[in-house]
Formats: C-alpha cells, structure tokens, sequence
C-alpha cells in the first residue's frame, strides 16, 4: 500500500519512510486543500481557515495567513519554523510543556520528537511523537516545508525509554511557507489531530480552527520579542535525547 500522512498509520520504528515519499505525500495534501471547504476566519479577518472531511476519523483542517515586513521577512519566518521547529515552539505554544528528540535520522531534515502538552484541567498531560521532516526548496520564490508525521515507537525498547509519559494523542500536520512575488510570506498549516484518552473527537474538531489561529498570534508576539530582545533565553526546559539511526 503506498504510504500517505494518516493518523489511522503511524510510522513505526524498522519501517520509516524515505524523505523524498514524506514530500511526496505533503504535496499531494497540500494540493488538495485547494479543493477544501472554506471555514470561519479570526485574528480580524487575517486568518482564514478550512476543512476536510474523510470518511473515518477526525477532520483535516487548514489555516491560510499572508505575512507583510511587519511580521518579517521570509528568512525571519524560516529560521523559527525550519530550524530548531520543536525548541522554538516550546517558546510560543503555552501548553507544550518539554520537547525531546528521540532519533535523528539526518540531522536537521528527518528526526523524531517527542512533544509533552500540559493542558488545562479535567485533561491530562498529552503526548504526541512524530516523525518530523524539514526542507527549504532550492526554487525562486523561496519555499520551504515543516512535516509532522504520526509516530509509534512501540517494539523499539530504547526509542519507548525516550517518549515522554502522558496519554498518547496523534497529530499530523504540513506546514508550507511560500515568498509571495510581492515580499509577503505565505504561511500554510494543514493538521488533524485525536487527542486520545476519554476525550470523543468531535470535541477536538470544533476546537481545532480557533487553536490553530492561536497559534499565529503567539508565533508573532514571540517573534516581535526576539526582534526586540534578540535571541534571549530560553523560558523552558529542552529535554534532548538523540539516537542517531
């Protein structure tokens, strides 16, 4: 069976995907939000969102954002989200708690993380792991990808003592930033998720376009602080555990 970005199939350690097939898959999902419903917009009308529905399992959702200089540029967008994306995510999403990278499979481009959310009460502590993959397109205008690809350590001792404790959840996403021939940044985000444990998936769904453009505005309000502040510190703890396939 050709191998495409589900959460109903999580790679498992033994069986991973070679990079060009990763891309491969977030092409052909990327290509298809075209044919998207279009869903509700936020963050003042800047932030439009839509969704698709598949016969089984939780909805994908997209979020569609055009970025101007007072955001940043492109390589301001690309050097938060392609380098370092999960240590740079533990500075602007709230509820992730700890980021540990499992396996580097090639450093930078194909590695696995583990991602500990500490969320709000009645819901426990959540863990999702992925296989992340990430890659800047030698093309004009400039493009670049963020992959997260569902992962199961399950069979491989070491890579199960490296995931973080927590009720396991699943998530995919593909994440596409494009330079638009105008300077503006394109920024792109499909995603499905199942947060596991006793919470039923249609909750998840209706919460997912409102928590995706949350998103955008943390990103920007903690990118506005590194211009103002330069790097800094770091205000969280980075758990780093690697195994070098």
């Amino acid at each position: 069976m050709p191998f495409s970005i589900k959460l109903s199939r999580p790679v498992v350690p033994g069986r991973i995907p070679s990079f060009d097939t990763c891309m491969q898959s977030a092409r052909q999902i990327m290509a298809d939000t075209a044919n998207w419903t279009e869903g509700k917009t936020f963050n003042d009308g800047s932030c439009r969102t839509y969704i698709k529905k598949i016969p089984s399992g939780p909805p994908w959702h997209m979020r569609v954002t055009r970025h101007g200089p007072q955001d940043g540029t492109f390589t301001d967008f690309w050097n938060a989200l392609g380098s370092n994306h999960a240590e740079n995510e533990l500075q602007y999403i709230p509820e992730l708690s700890k980021a540990t990278m499992m396996q580097a499979i090639e450093p930078g481009v194909m590695e696995v993380w583990s991602l500990h959310y500490a969320l709000s009460s009645p819901f426990s502590p959540r863990t999702f792991t992925v296989l992340m993959v990430t890659h800047l397109e030698a093309v004009s205008p400039r493009q670049g990808w963020v992959i997260s690809i569902p992962f199961d350590p399950k069979g491989d001792e070491g890579l199960m003592s490296l995931e973080e404790r927590g009720v396991r959840g699943r998530y995919a996403a593909v994440e596409r930033l494009r330079e638009l021939e105008d300077g503006t940044v394109e920024w792109r985000v499909a995603t499905t998720t199942t947060v596991g444990g006793f919470v039923p998936d249609w909750v998840t769904t209706r919460a997912v376009p409102k928590a995706i453009a949350e998103d955008v505005l943390q990103f920007l309000a903690w990118m506005r602080q590194k211009r103002g502040q330069g790097a800094g510190s770091a205000n969280n703890v980075v758990a780093t555990s690697s195994k070098t396939a």
